[in-house]
């Protein structure tokens, strides 16, 4: 899987104007606001029509802009053209394009795969519950095609639910709970079987590394629909569903504790960069062929000995995109073949291959 090429129209401050990649290392160098981290959020963005930084899709827009759109060409057996579009206000209307026609939303996110670490979040271990189900859904999703189907499926079951009890009606709750119990059970097994293969490729890979930060925990504890009815009188007073997978959590804890209460943020980051690099090796095992990485804003919390290792482990097919003030970590990068990209105002001023 790779991408040979991007366009971005109207996306952050990047110009428009078509990017050549290097199929193994790409390195993105510039002064901070130059738009280093934007390319790498333009790449996410046209694999899955969100954005690794932020959950408000309206600040991808350049200021003043009704629309953003983004193209790529990537090579997966065969190449195919990549085109994900999205205008502004009230409609907000999106368009998905696979080679020029449209494309529902789940063929669209598994044509291509990529997973992007970040120093700066950390919501994975210290934001909210719904992070953490974000975060286990998006793996899921990389390694199930089809489990988004699943995952709006639900949705729209939940919304019903909600409606119905928000009316304070009982008349046709019958039906929807069996629906709700039904849809969350296929959620909820999703989930349970990707969270032990996270814990355990996770676990492999600290081994490996000898990281230590005592007992780390990952669990899935889903939150059981069970009788309905014996909780009616409470959601209905409540006006919404109280159990389901959207109540569902994934708990990170080290010796018991919540790990987010215990890790400083260096250790923090290197458990983000531990589960990045396990969701890597699932999607290898489950498709024997390595999705992209993006690796940004590499910082000094981080112990670049063992990223190096990770990266001297990972496929040597692997697509990286990375940036990082860290003049080592760029070394280490650079040992390899790779194309050193220059940006300057949102524009790649050079291209050069090393």
């Amino acid at each position: 899987m790779l991408l040979r090429s991007l366009t971005a129209d109207n996306f952050r401050n990047l110009a428009s104007a078509e990017v050549a990649f290097h199929p193994r290392i790409n390195i993105l160098v510039g002064l901070n606001g130059q738009g280093k981290t934007n390319l790498l959020e333009a790449i996410y963005f046209l694999a899955t029509t969100k954005s690794f930084r932020t959950a408000r899709v309206a600040s991808l827009f350049r200021f003043g802009s009704p629309s953003v759109f983004v193209s790529g060409a990537l090579q997966r057996e065969v190449e195919k053209t990549l085109s994900v579009g999205l205008e502004h206000g009230e409609s907000k209307k999106r368009v998905l394009l696979i080679n020029g026609e449209r494309t529902p939303l789940a063929t669209y996110v598994s044509a291509m795969t990529v997973f992007a670490y970040s120093s700066a979040r950390l919501e994975i271990l210290r934001g909210a519950p719904e992070e953490r189900r974000r975060f286990l859904d998006r793996g899921i999703a990389s390694v199930d095609p089809g489990y988004l189907e699943q995952v709006s499926r639900y949705a729209r079951v939940l919304r019903q639910r909600n409606a119905l009890l928000h009316s304070g009606t009982t008349a046709g709750l019958d039906a929807w709970d069996s629906e709700l119990a039904e849809t969350a059970a296929v959620l909820q097994s999703a989930r349970a079987a990707y969270g032990e293969a996270l814990t355990g490729a996770f676990n492999d890979i600290v081994a490996a590394h000898r990281y230590r930060v005592g007992n780390m925990v990952i669990a899935y504890r889903p939150s059981a629909v069970g009788d309905l009815k014996s909780i009616r009188r409470e959601e209905l007073r409540a006006r919404m569903s109280l159990v389901g997978p959207q109540r569902d959590l994934l708990d990170f804890t080290v010796d018991g504790r919540t790990a987010s209460e215990v890790l400083s943020g260096g250790e923090m980051k290197m458990i983000v960069l531990f589960l990045k690099f396990a969701k890597l090796e699932l999607f290898r095992r489950r498709f024997d062929e390595a999705a992209l990485f993006l690796l940004d804003d590499v910082d000094a919390e981080l112990d670049l000995q063992i990223l190096e290792n990770l990266l001297a482990k990972m496929p040597p097919e692997t697509q990286v995109f990375a940036t990082s003030a860290k003049a080592r970590f760029l070394q280490v990068l650079e040992a390899a073949p790779h194309r050193r990209l220059t940006i300057e105002n949102g524009v790649v001023t050079t291209a050069e291959d090393l």
